[in-house]
C-alpha cells in the first residue's frame, strides 16, 4: 500500500511536470470560473488559497477575481508542523519557505488560524469520488484541518480541492489522519 502510494505520487508529479504552460493557464482559468459560480462561495469573506508550484493548478486567476469581488485572500505560512494564513494583497512581498513555496511576509499579529477562514482551496496530487485526497506527503493540510473531522455539524472552513481531471483515481484508502474535502473542482467537473 505505502509503495503503491509513493508510486502514485511519483507518477502524478511526473505527469503534472510535463504539462504545457498554456494548458496549466487554460485549466486554471476554467477552475476559477467554476469556483466563483459555486453558490456556497457567493457570500464568503475569508478565502485561503495555496501558492502553486511544479505544475499545480494556478490559483492566480481565482485570487484576482477574489480581489475584484472585495474578498480577503490568505496564503499559507509554515508554522512548525501546521499552517497559519497570511493576508495576500496585490502588493504583498513574498519569500520562499524551506520547500521553495512562496509565502507572504507579514507581522505575526496579521496571521490568522484555519478556523477563521470560510473556504480553503487545497492542493492535491490525487483524489477519488469519495473526496479523499493525497497531497505531497508532508501532512500539513491534514494536521492543520484535523479539527474539522471532530465537528459533528459542518462549520467553516469549506475545503475545496482543485485538480486536473487526470488526477482523479478510482479509490484512495483513507488513513485515520486524512481530512476529506467537501468538493473537488476540475476543468471538466465538480465532485
Amino acid at each position: 500500500m505505502q509503495q503503491d502510494l509513493q508510486q502514485l505520487r511519483r507518477d502524478l508529479k511526473k505527469r503534472r511536470a510535463l504539462l504545457d504552460p498554456i494548458e496549466i493557464t487554460s485549466t486554471s482559468l476554467s477552475i476559477a470560473e467554476k469556483f466563483w459560480h459555486l453558490p456556497c462561495v457567493q457570500r464568503v469573506s475569508n478565502i485561503g488559497i495555496y501558492m502553486s508550484v511544479a505544475g499545480e493548478i494556478d490559483c492566480g486567476p481565482l485570487i484576482k477575481i477574489g480581489w475584484l469581488r472585495k474578498k480577503r485572500i490568505f496564503a499559507p505560512v509554515l508554522a512548525k508542523n501546521r499552517l497559519n494564513f497570511a493576508p495576500l494583497n496585490p502588493g504583498s512581498k513574498l519569500v520562499q519557505n524551506r520547500f521553495d513555496i512562496l509565502e507572504p511576509v507579514c507581522r505575526p499579529d496579521d496571521l490568522i488560524g484555519p478556523r477563521q477562514l470560510d473556504v480553503v482551496i487545497v492542493p492535491l496530487l490525487a483524489f477519488d469520488t469519495q473526496l479523499n485526497r493525497i497531497g505531497m506527503g508532508a501532512g500539513y493540510y491534514d494536521r492543520t484541518f484535523a479539527f474539522s473531522k471532530r465537528q459533528k455539524l459542518w462549520r467553516r472552513p469549506l475545503l475545496i480541492g482543485v485538480a486536473y481531471s487526470f488526477q482523479r483515481v478510482e479509490n484512495l484508502t483513507a488513513r485515520a489522519w486524512d481530512v476529506p474535502l467537501h468538493t473537488v473542482i476540475t476543468e471538466q467537473n465538480c465532485f
